[in-house]
């Protein structure tokens, strides 16, 4: 879908590296059946949707490409079963958090339906065919207010009303929808983001209203088990509203030329989002979508951990590479040392960005062999404070240098 890509050059912005909802139909590296059962996420193909484990909120469901895969902060995720079909579309029973449901391709080609798994994707079995079908949902929610309501758009909206078990058509959707979310209070009421904005449907999808007067394009929607909504609106940042109509407010407007276009809510703890970014960064907010750090190593972001990595920052880098990270000679970028170097910023302004998590800490340790004033410094603080530092270096980067990190910093130069 190039809409957004277009919506971006109309209003003089960089063209988008991905258009909207890239994910599910590009990737940045193609992962074949025969894939390894652990693998590093970013070399995972087209992050469709996720999902919050139940039992562990720092762990995530990844519906891909290539099947669906559990994901750790340590940067690698676990394949779930042996299933290698295409999930364009993934959702969980918020009654039963065994039961998960999904749509797609399978690896011959064609469509899946409506497949369902009561073990929390390790088999998967076909519940229907859908309306039109075997349907192919691009989008697909299960209400909060009765799960045996479910939508799914595939040639406009459809619905069930017993658990997937057999289908209507609903009416259509919204044009150029992206993404749907089930009302967490009424069955009836379901969300569209779309190319011209957030949407309500107060029955079941047969009419539609704005919720907005400006029309900004809407990557994503998603309503919390406690009935507060989430929307990113292109140009604005990330709304948060409450079903109950106590109005909405920006939540966070410090996305840069990155979006977020896939969400999951911790249902333990709402305050814990996750959102894969277009650039297929995965992206973690611990306080309701205010702040945002990577989802891997999210771990070591804590405050406690980074203000005493800021310490041991100021004690052995700031002297070189400068307060808040902001480099040796911030106003003249071109100055040169004795050796044709400067200490380069740390914060958004330079590439530190460029390097991963594993390369930063390594440099730390051991030194940088193209300038000798890089000092190893593996014989006067340990991995685990090294470690520590870099997150306190990502703490200085917005959620666009987040979400262009290591691998994925080419998608961003474009």
């Amino acid at each position: 879908m190039h809409d957004l890509a277009r919506y971006r050059a109309s209003t003089v912005l960089r063209p988008l590296t991905l258009p909207i909802l890239a994910l599910s139909v590009a990737g940045f590296l193609a992962v074949g059946a025969a894939v390894a059962e652990t693998i590093p996420i970013d070399r995972i193909a087209h992050i469709h949707d996720l999902a919050v484990d139940p039992d562990n909120g720092t762990q995530l469901y990844l519906a891909t490409h290539n099947g669906l895969f559990v994901a750790g902060a340590d940067g690698q995720a676990n394949r779930v079963g042996d299933s290698t079909a295409d999930l364009m579309s993934f959702a969980v029973d918020p009654s039963n958090f065994d039961m998960f449901y999904a749509s797609g391709h399978p690896v011959g080609g064609g469509n899946l339906g409506i497949m369902g798994s009561s073990n929390r994707g390790v088999t998967w079995q076909p519940i229907a065919a859908g309306v039109g079908g075997p349907v192919d949902f691009h989008a697909v929610t299960v209400s909060q207010a009765d799960p045996k309501v479910i939508y799914g758009m595939f040639n406009g909206l459809q619905v069930s009303r017993d658990a997937g078990l057999t289908w209507g058509k609903a009416g259509s959707v919204p044009e150029k929808t992206f993404d749907l979310a089930g009302s967490a209070l009424d069955s009836e009421t379901a969300y569209a983001a779309a190319m011209g904005g957030l949407f309500v449907s107060p029955d079941g999808g047969r009419n539609w209203n704005p919720v907005f007067m400006q029309k900004h394009p809407t990557t994503l929607v998603e309503i919390s088990a406690t009935g507060q909504i989430y929307a990113f609106v292109y140009g604005v940042g990330l709304m948060k509203g409450d079903e109950t109509g106590t109005g909405w407010k920006v939540q966070s407007a410090d996305f840069g030329d990155r979006y977020p276009v896939k969400m999951a809510i911790d249902p333990r703890d709402p305050d814990r989002i996750h959102v894969v970014a277009d650039t297929g960064a995965i992206l973690t907010s611990k306080d309701g979508g205010r702040t945002w750090g990577s989802y891997r190593g999210h771990d070591r972001e804590t405050p406690e951990l980074v203000a005493a990595a800021r310490k041991t920052y100021e004690q052995y880098c700031q002297s070189c590479h400068g307060e808040n990270g902001v480099g040796e000679r911030p106003k003249d970028m071109n100055g040169q040392d004795d050796y044709g170097f400067v200490a380069p910023a740390l914060d958004n302004s330079a590439h530190g960005w460029h390097h991963d998590d594993a390369n930063l800490a390594h440099t730390i340790l051991n030194g940088s062999p193209r300038n000798p004033r890089m000092l190893p410094f593996k014989e006067i603080i340990s991995e685990t404070e090294a470690k520590n530092t870099v997150a306190y270096i990502k703490s200085l980067w917005s959620f666009r240098s987040l979400a262009c990190q290591g691998a994925l910093h080419m998608k961003c130069m474009r």
